[in-house]
């Protein structure tokens, strides 16, 4: 697939200064102040989501367009989760134009377009990301597995701000979640996850039979 030509999405300006696409202020205030676990995000983001342009490209272009919605999914919420809202209305568009596309309702031509648009906001958040002083001393913080309490707590909140990290969670704690939740709703929980339902999976983690595992 052709890369789209940087200058055709340049963020809108204020006199010389292109206007921020990532909103500092109000992902330090998502995180309840904490700016160090923000800038933290931001790393892994940066990290986790280099070729993910390439990698939805691929998967529209060979026509998996259910690999291309899921990844599509996962960086939109990403995407919220650091306050990069263009990017997040690009991916929210391109998950829109894929479902149509699986229905039949949208051509191979219109799908590309919001492909491209989508990919040239990803690379704008990267480039802005990269050149974040803060940024250069913070390493990507690698899955932290504690206690069954801790896994809960961490996967309840990555469920909530529809961060992808949880599906890798999901396998790396599993016996640590079926000695919490049982064989079963653990199964239930490890393919909804599987499929980006994170609602449902967050549902299936509150449940009633879970009260035991509130924060």
């Amino acid at each position: 697939m052709n890369k789209p030509d940087p200058a055709a999405s340049q963020p809108a300006a204020t006199g010389n200064t292109p206007a921020p696409l990532v909103d500092v202020d109000a992902g330090v205030e998502r995180l309840m102040g904490n700016r160090p676990v923000y800038l933290r995000a931001l790393a892994r983001f940066r990290h986790d989501y280099r070729s993910a342009g390439a990698a939805i490209g691929t998967a529209i272009e060979t026509g998996n367009l259910a690999l291309a919605q899921r990844l599509g999914h996962t960086l939109k919420g990403a995407a919220g989760m650091i306050e990069a809202r263009s990017l997040h209305a690009a991916a929210l568009a391109l998950e829109a134009a894929l479902r149509a596309a699986s229905a039949g309702h949208a051509d191979l031509a219109s799908l590309r377009a919001t492909f491209v648009r989508l990919d040239a906001e990803l690379a704008h958040v990267l480039r802005e990301l990269d050149a974040m002083t803060d940024l250069a001393e913070t390493g990507v913080p690698a899955p932290r597995l504690v206690g069954g309490d801790d896994v809960v707590m961490r996967l309840r909140t990555l469920l909530d701000i529809g961060d992808g990290e949880a599906v890798d969670l999901v396998e790396q704690a599993r016996d640590v979640l079926v000695q919490k939740l049982g064989e079963e709703e653990y199964g239930k929980l490890g393919a909804a996850v599987a499929d980006f339902d994170f609602e449902r999976a967050l549902v299936l983690l509150n449940q009633p039979g879970q009260a035991g595992l509130a924060g």
